[in-house]
């Protein structure tokens, strides 16, 4: 196929790949536009064509004469006249736009003279005024120091003062003082302006064009120099500000100040300006008369370019007469209908271009018919099937897949109407939707299912003449069946998609490029509370907390294209913060661009409790560790104080004046004892050791214990008689009541009352189900004082880990929460009554034992004296010398050792001597039970007795064979443990 230039027409293919394949609806317009080149239409259009072309051969008579070419020479004489003029009027034009050219040049090099010029005054002058504003703040400085006894009043109207600055004052930079921070100025050689703002004050005084603003003022006074530029483009002033070191009693801070304005210095330069406007006014007139010369020698070669051109259009008359007549003549050939004329003028120019068209316009005339095949090609080669039909119905061609899909022959089914269609289903071809389309003359996309059940879609498209009358339709049909399968596996990666978002453990958001959240799982509703309306549309930034944590994590999701397990504050639907993790990942776009973004998100408030927990149980082990300490020292003292008290009772009658002192320190080395058991008691730990116990006498105790370090407090103790005993830990229930007075003391920071109430009560309904106690008899222990109250909402979570009501690192917010806890392990309760202003109440439930408490009975004893020799070990030798006189006093001898590497050494010496040892466990170096082992590897039947002012040392679990004293011992007891040991 031959284009009308003369090319090959490539062949039409469409393909299933195309947009066009992709929509059977597109197709109907290529088919309408294959109908209407077809051979016949063609023909029809190239008759019509032929005819035009005979009309414009035959209305007018193409010629060229003599008077075409006489045009032709007065245009060029035209030319050859106007061209010179135009060329002396781009001269003069041309010169103005130097001359303003130069004049610009000059501004703009004085310009950059002027700032070069600046420059170097900065440069000069800045170490000049520094200078002098150092001086001034130093004076300012020396007057303050020597007159520091007075106040800012009298200062301020002292005029010694106010001659300070005058000194400094003269030509070269002004001087100032301004107070701060209310930037007003103090001191300046204007009076006037005192009072004013500085900002303003300079704004009048240089006349500049808008009040300047100093960011310097906004800031602290600083002691070093700060420069500050001042500047409306006519007017640029540099200055400097220095704050003093201290400012007067009574008074502001005082900011001297100095400045220069560059305008007054102008005069240096007054020699290169000279120069500047000397070449200014000199320029000009030199270019005019440069000008004047370059006109007098183009004149004689403008004229010379005149005639040229009038010479050049007669020769090109001349041909261009010769040409014109013969296309002239193509013309006419054409119009008779000679398509067979060729014209043979040479391709150099518009003329031959010319030519070579009409040429090629003949030869596309000659073959314009369309092959056959070619269209048939085109039309067969469409993968969906095609059938064209006249307004009646009746087929006038269908192409090959409607033919094959149809199972009929393309020829035989020309001319049989539509309802005569029966392929192979029993669904038949949907003939009559197709004729209700045809008559009604829209053309309307429907689904059928007509081939083995395979689904099409057929759009019929009614094909209208110019006087809109409808010469029949294109009818196509394309397949659904494989587009079907990919929409219901569509359908099922969805709803795959959708089940996994929706039984994701943490919570997901979509959110869009705008920040709007589009999409939340129900994890996230069930970690966070909100609701889907609560969420959807709405900004994502009302999630965090803090605005600035979430710009940081924004900026690390911009620079690191994702946030993985970022720890954040998350805000809760009831509106407190959640601890949470958060990961971020972009949405990648069309053309590298983000759809917006996803998270990840998981109340991690558990962990952070575990956590929390974790690092106050290592605090508490911390304490424990340095309690053990502290006991272990203590008791040692009490152990040396105790055994010179007995030394000393052997020495002094009991008639004696000091006898009584002595019998004075004893008990306070038992009640020192008693205060460091009781110190251990909260070092044990967890231990759940239950053991009926007088809750009266615990109460006394721990009150009393504490009323010693809160003498602000009224603590009312109203104990029931005959109360019945519970069963319980007593460290722990200690531990309960010690947080409750600690709580209720809290409360009350200027001091107030706590009452202690104890009674027994039986339990018959109970209604609170976050206490699952039984029916029965408790004895109730109930915790009053006169704070602060609470209210409902703080009621509400009083329980709960790590929640407090005081401020940060004065509380942990687990007393209470240890409270409910040891409470639930001893099958209590625990009630609250509290109103704010009125104070609280807790109330302790503890189930009644029926078991006696157990009376703690006296270690003192009787006194076993004894026979043989004891090794002494112990690392801190006043303790060492007490127990040695105690055990002399006792009978027996005593060896001495240091150290566990010295008693090795003295046993390995005397071990044949040697009855018992008494060894400290607590020393440096080997301590007692390192000791132990290797004296029983010397001697396995070494006799040993374990001493330590930390009674759970040993964690309860002593070696076989091995006894255990606890410091401080008195006489009898260590009498019993010693002889206990010789005699196992």
């Amino acid at each position: 196929m031959v284009c009308a230039s003369g090319d090959k027409c490539p062949k039409t293919k469409i393909s299933l790949d195309s947009p066009l394949g992709n929509q059977p609806g597109l197709m109907v317009p290529v088919i309408k536009r294959l109908i209407s080149v077809s051979p016949t239409a063609f023909r029809d259009k190239k008759m019509t064509e032929g005819r035009q072309t005979c009309n414009i051969g035959t209305q007018r008579n193409f010629r060229v004469g003599k008077k075409f070419s006489a045009k032709l020479i007065i245009s060029f004489l035209l030319a050859a006249i106007f061209l010179p003029g135009a060329v002396l009027l781009s001269l003069d034009f041309y010169s103005q736009t130097l001359i303003h050219d130069y004049h610009l040049f000059l501004s703009d090099s004085w310009g950059k003279e002027e700032k070069s010029q600046e420059s170097r005054w900065v440069q000069v002058i800045g170490p000049l005024i520094r200078q002098k504003l150092e001086n001034l703040a130093n004076d300012l400085t020396t007057y303050l120091e020597n007159h520091s006894n007075r106040n800012w009043d009298e200062i301020s109207r002292d005029s010694r003062f106010r001659d300070l600055p005058l000194q400094h004052s003269g030509t070269l930079g002004e001087v100032f003082l301004v107070t701060f921070p209310d930037k007003r100025l103090l001191w300046y050689r204007n009076r006037a302006y005192e009072g004013q703002y500085l900002e303003q004050a300079l704004g009048q005084e240089l006349k500049l064009s808008r009040t300047p603003y100093l960011h310097l003022l906004d800031q602290t006074p600083h002691k070093d120099f700060k420069e500050f530029t001042l500047s409306d483009g006519q007017v640029r002033v540099v200055g400097y500000l220095k704050a003093l070191p201290r400012p007067p009693v009574g008074g502001p801070v005082i900011l001297a100040g100095v400045w220069v304005n560059f305008r007054e210095l102008q005069f240096l330069a007054f020699p290169s300006q000279a120069l500047f406007q000397q070449l200014q006014r000199w320029g000009p007139d030199g270019f005019k008369a440069s000008l004047a010369r370059v006109r007098l020698l183009l004149l004689p070669g403008l004229v010379a370019l005149g005639a040229m051109f009038l010479l050049a259009g007669l020769i090109l008359a001349r041909q261009f007469h010769s040409r014109v007549g013969a296309l002239s003549m193509a013309v006419q050939a054409f119009t008779r209908g000679d398509l067979s004329y060729r014209l043979r003028f040479p391709p150099q120019d518009e003329l031959g271009e010319l030519a070579l068209k009409l040429n090629a316009m003949a030869s596309a005339i000659t073959d314009a018919t369309v092959p056959r095949r070619e269209w048939e090609c085109t039309f067969n080669s469409l993968p969906d099937m095609v059938i064209l039909v006249n307004s009646e119905g009746y087929i006038t061609r269908l192409n090959q897949a409607a033919a094959t899909c149809l199972n009929l022959n393309p020829k035989e089914a020309v001319g049989h109407h539509l309802k005569e269609i029966r392929p192979g289903s029993p669904d038949g071809f949907p003939a009559w939707a197709l004729m209700r389309i045809l008559e009604q003359g829209v053309g309307k996309p429907q689904e059928f299912c007509i081939l083995n059940g395979q689904s099409f879609s057929i759009t019929v498209e009614p094909v209208w003449d110019p006087q809109d009358r409808m010469l029949g339709a294109v009818i196509v049909a394309r397949n659904l069946t494989s587009h079907r399968n990919l929409q219901q596996e569509l359908a099922r990666t969805r709803e795959f998609l959708e089940k996994l978002i929706a039984s994701a453990p943490l919570g997901m958001l979509l959110i869009g490029p705008e920040g709007a959240i589009q999409r939340c799982n129900p994890q996230f509703f069930q970690d966070f509370g909100y609701s889907t309306a609560e969420v959807l549309n709405r900004h994502y930034a009302f999630l965090f907390v803090s605005e600035a944590e979430r710009q940081e994590v924004m900026a690390e999701l911009k620079d690191k294209k994702a946030v993985l397990g970022h720890q954040v504050l998350l805000r809760h639907a009831d509106g407190h913060p959640v601890p949470a993790r958060l990961s971020l990942r972009f949405l990648e776009g069309e053309n590298e661009s983000h759809r917006g973004f996803v998270a990840l998100v998981s109340n991690i408030s558990e962990e952070v409790n575990l956590q929390r927990q974790l690092e106050q149980a290592q605090r508490q082990e911390a304490i424990a560790t340095l309690a053990g300490g502290l006991a272990h020292n203590f008791n040692n003292l009490l152990t040396i104080i105790l055994g010179l008290v007995t030394l000393m009772h052997g020495k002094i009658p009991p008639d004696h004046p000091a006898f009584g002192d002595l019998m004075d320190i004893e008990r306070q080395v038992r009640a020192g004892r008693d205060i460091t058991q009781k110190l251990l008691s909260f070092r044990r730990g967890p231990d759940f050791k239950t053991q009926a116990l007088d809750l009266n006498r615990l109460v006394a105790t721990t009150a009393d214990m504490f009323g010693r370090t809160r003498p602000e407090l009224v603590i009312r103790q109203e104990l029931a008689a005959n109360l019945p005993a519970v069963e319980g830990d007593p460290g722990q229930i200690q531990q309960v009541l010690m947080n409750l007075l600690i709580n209720a003391w809290q409360s009350m920071p200027q001091g107030g009352v706590i009452t202690l109430e104890t009674r027994a009560v039986q339990v018959t309904d109970w209604q609170d189900r976050d206490w699952d106690i039984k029916p029965g008899s408790f004895v109730c222990l109930s915790v009053s004082d006169t704070g602060t109250g609470m209210d409902e909402k703080i009621m509400a979570r009083l329980f709960e880990p790590f929640f407090t009501t005081k401020e940060p690192g004065q509380g942990s917010g687990l007393g209470l929460a240890s409270a409910a806890r040891i409470m639930k392990n001893h099958r209590g309760a625990i009630q609250v009554r509290s109103r704010p202003g009125e104070g609280s109440t807790f109330t302790l439930f503890f189930p009644a034992s029926t078991a006696r408490p157990r009376v703690e009975t006296s270690e003192e004893g009787c006194v076993i004296p004894g026979q043989g020799t004891i090794l002494v070990v112990d690392d801190d030798p006043a303790l060492r010398r007490v127990a040695c006189k105690l055990l002399e006093k006792l009978g027996y001898q005593v060896l001495e050792a240091p150290s566990g590497e010295g008693a090795l050494e003295i046993y390995a010496q005397y071990r044949e001597a040697i009855d018992l040892v008494l060894l400290d466990i607590l020393m440096p170096g080997l301590n007692g039970l390192q000791t132990m082992e290797r004296l029983r590897a010397l001697d396995p039947q070494v006799k040993i007795l374990l001493v330590s002012g930390v009674s759970d040392s040993l964690d309860d679990n002593l070696p076989p064979g091995v006894d255990f004293l606890t410091k401080p011992f008195p006489l009898g007891l260590l009498s019993q443990k010693v002889a206990a040991a010789l005699n196992h």
